[in-house]
């Protein structure tokens, strides 16, 4: 993460982390407590070592992330993540019929499975069909890749449907861009594209599924793809940036929903950019304060 990113991060969320002043000893300062987050969730590494690296006790760590988490979630959430409008949704559908011929697609739906610490009541619930414990993240993207709604917390053995049909996005479809046009004599409405698990609605668009298709169906499902893989780009590139999202981490698993949502709503305006670890001034800057 630049210098530049990292102020603007500390200008958003900085009013809600201001230490204590009433502290018998030295508050950490506002700009080291988001760094010490930021270090925790792009390396996934354990409180023990950030501690370590920062000079403060695993304690602190744990009251840092989770007070920046709830900082982005309470400052920066319905700033960042929200359906577009219509206007805005009409020009991500121009965009994507240009480039994959399948007119009215606004976005791209899909689920990925984080790896938790599960509780120990309720363990199998949490083991989804790969073996090993998770909750579901569902996401809506455009075609810049720009997380456009979120759902996390669900345990990883659901199913994509189940998941989606427990959604905000599916409860209240009135949320939706309404924008449709003529094709053929049919009003074709804004669509999302999803894979074969969802259902097949008015506004989601899914592909043909099935061993016997025909040519005119796989090319369809080709064109269709182009659009929903966008999510799944998406993904790759939130977990490999932000690493406590990809790996098991001592974070309990309710917090981890909790980390799951804040770190999909702040990929909005700094998904563009490396995490903090590939770029350490933040580390150096306070290794050099505490040495001195």
């Amino acid at each position: 993460m630049t210098k530049t990113t990292f102020d603007l991060l500390c200008n958003c969320i900085g009013p809600s982390l201001s230490p204590d002043v009433a502290s018998s000893r030295p508050p950490v300062p506002t700009e080291k407590r988001i760094a010490i987050a930021l270090y925790k969730l792009a390396t996934c590494a354990e409180y023990r070592v950030v501690g370590e690296t920062f000079g403060v006790s695993e304690t602190t760590v744990h009251r840092c992330v989770y007070a920046v988490c709830n900082a982005i979630r309470t400052r920066m959430m319905r700033r960042y993540i929200y359906l577009p409008g219509v206007d805005e949704a009409h020009d991500i559908s121009l965009r994507n019929s240009r480039a994959h011929l399948v007119p009215q697609v606004y976005g791209a739906i899909d689920g990925t499975h984080i790896p938790i610490r599960p509780p120990a009541e309720g363990y199998r619930d949490f083991v989804n069909r790969k073996g090993w414990p998770s909750i579901v993240l569902q996401a809506v993207v455009d075609d810049r890749c720009i997380i456009r709604d979120i759902c996390v917390g669900t345990p990883g053995s659901a199913h994509d449907a189940a998941v989606f049909t427990t959604s905000d996005l599916y409860r209240f479809p009135e949320r939706h861009p309404q924008n449709p046009i003529e094709m053929e004599g049919v009003q074709v409405p804004l669509l999302l594209a999803g894979d074969p698990a969802y259902p097949l609605l008015p506004w989601l668009m899914k592909g043909f599924s099935g061993p016997n298709l025909s040519e005119e169906e796989e090319v369809f499902n080709l064109h269709l793809n182009g659009s929903r893989v966008k999510v799944e780009h998406t993904f790759g590139r939130l977990k490999g940036r932000w690493r406590v999202l990809a790996k098991r981490s001592d974070i309990d698993h309710k917090g981890e929903a909790k980390v799951g949502v804040e770190r999909q709503r702040a990929a909005h305006p700094f998904a563009c950019v490396p995490p903090l670890r590939s770029r350490p001034w933040t580390r150096r800057k306070w290794q050099t304060q505490h040495s001195k």
